[in-house]
């Protein structure tokens, strides 16, 4: 397992998860968050869709999949 203490090593993951908001349906949101003192990757995914399809942790980082709260919409400027 990775040293998820590397920034590097969570930084690769981030980058890595981000491309699920084009590959998997229904995320539409990935960032870094922090459980029990260590980093995390969380994703967000709207209701109804199979968080199955992502893996439970990322290059030793863990994921969480997080409830979105519904469909997720640009604000106008």
């Amino acid at each position: 397992m990775a040293d998820v203490s590397d920034n590097d090593t969570v930084d690769a993951a981030l980058a890595t998860a981000s491309q699920w908001l084009d590959d998997v349906p229904g995320v539409v949101g990935v960032g870094q968050g922090e459980a029990e003192g260590a980093p995390t990757i969380d994703v967000w995914m709207t209701p109804g869709h199979d968080p199955g399809r992502l893996p439970s942790q990322l290059l030793g980082v863990p994921v969480r999949v997080r409830d979105s709260g519904g469909p997720v919409e640009a604000q106008p400027d």
